[in-house]
């Protein structure tokens, strides 16, 4: 008699992964594994060096713009600098002629500052375009400050207050064309942001660490704005609607061209803090 219960099937294992197997895919994933982390690394510095080409590529595309545009500044500036050579002729001869009338001088007096600021921009604009190489000679630095603080003080010490503090030795070796230029920029920035009548202080004094000067330029105005202040040395940074935004540039290429270094900071108004070795590297 059949029996009606099922059939009993016997279950078998599966037959195991052989060892060397195993050791075969672990290997393998390891592989693709560092593979795949090299690929990230190529992949990432490939970006890296797309970027960097950007950069590069924007950087001289603005060269370029910048090369442009100075030449063309530097023949409108030379253009107007005849004419401005004769009026300023014109105007010390006005003022002699006006020395006894108090009104006539006031106004022929604030035609010079008008004139001075335009020949400071005529200045910058051929300073920037010429990027002339720097010629190092002894100089009194001293002597140099002294002068252009003279002639800031003639024009705008009725308003202003324009104080220097001059200490240690003044001997250096640097251009004092260049350097007259660059102090001069440095005043004027912080007369036209002090509206021609805050306080200036130039501070001159020996670097206690190094074979260099250290010197001081601080006013009392609002500042330089945080969103500018990390590109102010930069050519056309400026947080003035007025003005060209050369000055400063200037400056610190005139610092660098000495072999010197320049700082911006914020510190009750804005504060210019350059270190000038005393053996200037005139290139």
């Amino acid at each position: 008699m059949r029996s009606s219960s099922q059939p009993q099937i016997k279950k078998v294992d599966p037959p195991q992964t052989p060892s060397g197997l195993v050791e075969m895919i672990e290997r393998f994933n390891q592989s693709s594994s560092r593979l795949e982390e090299q690929h990230a690394a190529v992949m990432q510095e490939v970006e890296d060096l797309k970027a960097k080409l950007q950069r590069k590529e924007e950087e001289v595309k603005r060269a370029e713009r910048l090369s442009m545009l100075g030449e063309t500044a530097a023949a409108l500036a030379h253009e107007v600098r005849n004419p401005l050579g004769a009026i300023t002729l014109f105007l010390s001869m006005l003022k002699r002629d006006v020395s006894d009338r108090p009104t006539a001088l006031n106004l022929a007096e604030e035609i010079e500052k008008s004139v001075s600021s335009l020949n400071h921009v005529v200045s910058n604009v051929l300073h920037f375009a010429k990027n002339n190489r720097l010629h190092a000679v002894p100089i009194n630095l001293h002597s140099v400050i002294q002068e252009v603080h003279h002639h800031f003080l003639s024009l705008y010490g009725s308003k202003a207050t324009i104080g220097i503090e001059l200490a240690g030795v003044p001997f250096i070796i640097g251009d004092d064309n260049a350097l007259r230029q660059c102090f001069y920029n440095l005043i004027m920035n912080s007369l036209q942001i002090t509206s021609f009548a805050g306080k200036i202080s130039i501070s001159v004094r020996d670097d206690a660490h190094k074979d260099a000067v250290r010197i001081t330029v601080c006013d009392n105005g609002p500042g330089i704005a945080e969103d500018v202040l990390p590109r102010i040395f930069e050519p056309f940074a400026s947080g003035r609607r007025e003005g060209t935004g050369l000055g400063l540039s200037i400056v610190k290429r005139i610092i660098e061209g000495h072999g010197g270094e320049i700082a911006a900071r914020n510190n009750a108004g804005a504060q210019f803090e350059i270190i000038l070795p005393r053996r200037g590297q005139g290139r």
